[in-house]
């Protein structure tokens, strides 16, 4: 019984530890707009049965996402100009 606890509770300290650089660099996007545009554009040509360029499209998130210095870039907020 004693081992079962432990194995539990060290288990959600891994769990709580592990998790953490994934979920900073998600809540810490700047401007998810352009993700999000990607992802409703999946969504589109799902619905569409356009296959070939959902696949294209979730190949360029999985990118995004897998890249950390192209994510940053993508979802930088760009200066306004007059």
């Amino acid at each position: 019984m004693y081992i079962a606890l432990v194995l539990f509770i060290s288990r959600i300290i891994r769990g709580a530890v592990t998790n953490q650089p994934l979920d900073v660099i998600i809540s810490e996007i700047p401007n998810p707009d352009h993700l999000l545009k990607i992802c409703l554009d999946i969504y589109l040509v799902r619905e569409a049965h356009d296959f070939i360029l959902e696949q294209d499209l979730y190949a360029k998130l999985i990118f995004l996402f897998r890249s950390p210095s192209t994510l940053i870039k993508w979802t930088r907020y760009k200066p306004k100009q007059d």
